[in-house]
Order: structure tokens, then sequence, then C-alpha cells
């Protein structure tokens, strides 16, 4: 696959006539108008939790994951509550077809963070050797990252919409999974076989995710880490900190 890549590059112009990298910043609730291009675009947060709306649906990209968008996708974004540096990385019509034909979500890691901000400020002229190697790198990175429908899906089936709401809210995350699910009166097996239905994924994981989501906010607004790990339920820091960083791949002070 990355054989493609650099014959395509080599046979017509440098990498970087393929690949373009943007960067904005989101203030609380900025949002964009609805929007599309010709070319592919991988959208993700070096700081903030991004929303990105696709037609119907909703994707939350906190700063581990990006959303994946083929050529000719209509979307708009919407910054989640606290200020967003969001990157927009454009990939040729070219390139694309190796990449889902959908929107999806691609986990991402630090490194990847690290070789996106390295681009933006090298002193390395576009055309240049080095500048070619690190964005065949970063190509790389994309094609081999974990891909999924969505970070944190949602759904309109009537039983598990309450359910998610109350699974998603602060005030809820002391309680345990059994606990909710009885204030509904439905048993763990059976919403256990709906959410996999509907959301293809546990519902245990479901709400580690939205604790993530809720903690990334939080770190952002400067609040305390001890504060954060009570309101989800943590006992000791410590055992928050193994949370977060076993999700995002960072301690929440390097997140800070």
């Amino acid at each position: 696959m990355n054989d493609i890549i650099h014959s395509t590059a080599s046979t017509t112009q440098p990498l970087a006539q393929y690949m373009e990298i943007h960067e904005f910043f989101f203030h609380p609730h900025d949002s964009v108008c609805p929007h599309s291009s010709l070319w592919g675009d991988f959208n993700f947060s070096l700081n903030g939790v991004l929303e990105i709306q696709v037609g119907e649906r909703s994707f939350l990209a906190p700063p581990n994951y990006g959303l994946w968008l083929p050529p000719h996708t209509s979307h708009f974004c919407i910054a989640v509550d606290q200020p967003t540096h969001f990157i927009c990385i454009r990939v040729h019509p070219a390139l694309c077809s190796q990449f889902n034909a959908h929107p999806k979500t691609l986990e991402i890691r630090p490194f990847f963070h690290v070789l996106v901000k390295e681009l933006l400020q090298n002193p390395f002229p576009p055309d240049s050797i080095e500048y070619q190697h690190l964005l065949q790198v970063l190509f790389d990175q994309m094609l081999a990252a974990n891909c999924y429908d969505h970070y944190l899906p949602q759904t309109t089936h009537p039983i598990l919409v309450p359910i998610l709401e109350k699974l998603g809210q602060r005030q809820s995350f002391h309680q345990s999974l059994q606990q909710i699910l009885q204030s509904f009166q439905i048993s763990e097996r059976h919403a256990s076989r709906l959410s996999l239905q509907e959301l293809h994924l546990s519902l245990s994981e479901w709400r580690n995710r939205a604790k993530i989501v809720y903690a990334i906010g939080q770190i952002q607004q400067g609040v305390a880490i001890k504060r954060i790990a009570l309101d989800l339920g943590y006992q000791h820091s410590s055992s928050f900190i193994e949370f977060f960083k076993r999700y995002t791949g960072q301690t929440p002070s390097q997140m800070k």
C-alpha cells in the first residue's frame, strides 16, 4: 500500500501536492457552516473535544481520535464547551481509495500529534526531502490507525435513549451500571443485548468513553484532577489517572 503512495507521488508531483495540513482555533460554541470538499478530510483536535455533524449523525472526537471524511461529504464542526485547537488534513482524491468510503473514527496516538506539530512548525520547505519523509510517515500512520464507526455512538431506540442520557450525566457517574439499570426496570442482560445491537459497544464501554469526554472538558477548564476523579466516582486520583491514560495515552497532567 505504501509503495502505491510513493509511486503516485514520485511519478507526478511530491507528496506535499497530495496532502495539506490546516489548523484552526475554535472558541466555545463556535461553529462552521455546512460544507464539503473535492478532497478527503481527516479532522481531529490537538486540544479540546471536537463535534462534527455529518447529515443526521453527530460524531465526537476527543484528542486521541479523529474523523475521516471521504470526498464530497457535507459536514460542519462545533467545538464542545472549551477552546479547541483543530487540525484538518486534506487528502487528494487520488489517495482516498485507500481509506474507507464512509465517515469513520480513527484512533490516533500521541506520536501522531507530535508529528503534525513538527510538520506545522518545521523549518523545511514543502518540497524538501525531509518534509516529504515526515508527510509519508503521517500518511502511513493514518492508514494503520484503528478504525471505528463512532467514538460515542447514539441511538433513537426508545429503551436505550433515556439509559444513555442517564449514563452520560455527571450526577450518575458514582453509581454502578447495575444501579442505573435497576431504575429503568430492565435486566442487565437485555440492556447489554440492545447496546451491542444498536451501538456496537457494551454499555460499560460507552459509559467509560462518556467519562473520558467529560474529563477532557474539565481538564481544559482547569478543574483540579482530584475534583474530576471524585466526579467520576473514583476515591483515589491514581485510579482515575490510570483509567484516563489507558483511554488517551496521556495522563491528565500531560493533556493539561
